[in-house]
């Protein structure tokens, strides 16, 4: 992908913490107007590398080593927090996982609208609030008016939902990030929160990063997909050539755990992630690979170009 065209930019991003390796050497780019969807097992570093992406994971809590580029500017991950205060909102919003514990419990619907209206945007008062009522029912709340008086108990998981959306998406930023925005709904109302952040991205022209554990979910909301295992991209590149002949073995093994209506069998990898204090050498997914040879627990793979992606093995296909 052209620079110009990169929205953001990770370069050999590694993050230690408490002296473990958490990313190691992560790179890839999100194109401007483009959804990329990060995949992996819990604890894979897809959420980590979200909270990096918006700067609420820093030293002295981490050691982090790389750079990161965001819309014009190098090397953020050495600037203050004073210019992260100015991205966080305005140009970078986040949809968190578990939207009760995102939300303060403290302050009504309303004020946690209108704040950053008001702080981010110069709004007044009244102008705040009408642009809150209309966020709200672009996000798919009914009596929209009344819920700027209720307290985020008061709301439904799927409700809660809506409003963390509505304050992501409120000062208009360039990128979105959506940390597992579906995980705790219903199954029935799922889809409809999928539809509407795309819907509200694209209608921004915004760029956005699904974090998920759905290879299905991925392969119909992004337009590429970054696969992460322990730390490390293992393969990386458009969405249909990834899923349709997938290389690396720990993609092919996402992919057989997919559940489908009349599925009869899942054959899901043995074992698990490694410690974090216990890497293994080498290509870290070696000890769960069938196809790992003794080159694979000495030397660490490269992410190189094959086959119109980007994948980390000695042995693909």
């Amino acid at each position: 992908m052209p620079l110009d065209q990169a929205l953001l930019s990770f370069s050999r991003l590694s993050l230690a913490r408490n002296g473990h390796s958490v990313l190691d050497r992560v790179s890839f780019e999100l194109g401007r107007g483009e959804t990329l969807g990060m995949v992996g097992e819990s604890g894979a570093g897809k959420s980590t590398i979200a909270l990096v992406a918006i700067g609420l994971l820093r030293p002295p809590a981490v050691s982090l080593e790389g750079s990161m580029a965001f819309a014009g500017r190098d090397d953020l991950l050495a600037e203050p927090e004073a210019t992260w205060a100015g991205l966080r909102g305005r140009h970078i919003g986040m949809i968190f996982q578990d939207p009760a514990s995102a939300l303060d419990p403290c302050y009504t619907v309303g004020r946690q609208l209108t704040d950053p209206l008001r702080r981010l945007l110069g709004l007044t008062r009244a102008a705040a609030r009408k642009r809150a009522i209309e966020l709200l029912e672009s996000a798919g709340l009914n009596d929209a008016e009344a819920r700027l008086a209720a307290f985020p108990h008061e709301l439904s998981g799927g409700m809660q939902q809506r409003v963390m959306i509505a304050i992501a998406l409120a000062c208009n930023p360039d990128l979105l990030l959506a940390d597992e925005p579906t995980s705790a709904l219903d199954v029935t109302i799922q889809a409809q929160i999928m539809q509407l952040i795309l819907r509200q991205v694209r209608a921004r022209d915004a760029s956005c990063i699904f974090v998920l554990h759905d290879l299905a979910l991925a392969s119909q909301v992004c337009d590429r997909i970054v696969v992460l295992y322990a730390g490390q991209v293992v393969e990386a590149g458009d969405t249909g050539t990834v899923l349709r002949r997938s290389l690396h073995p720990y993609t092919q093994a996402l992919k057989s755990c997919v559940i489908e209506l009349d599925t009869e069998t899942l054959t899901p990898p043995e074992g698990g992630l490694p410690a974090l204090g216990a890497m293994p050498a080498g290509c870290r997914f070696a000890p769960r690979c069938p196809r790992a040879t003794a080159k694979c627990t000495t030397s660490t793979p490269p992410l190189r170009r094959l086959d119109e992606r980007d994948v980390a093995c000695w042995h693909p296909g």
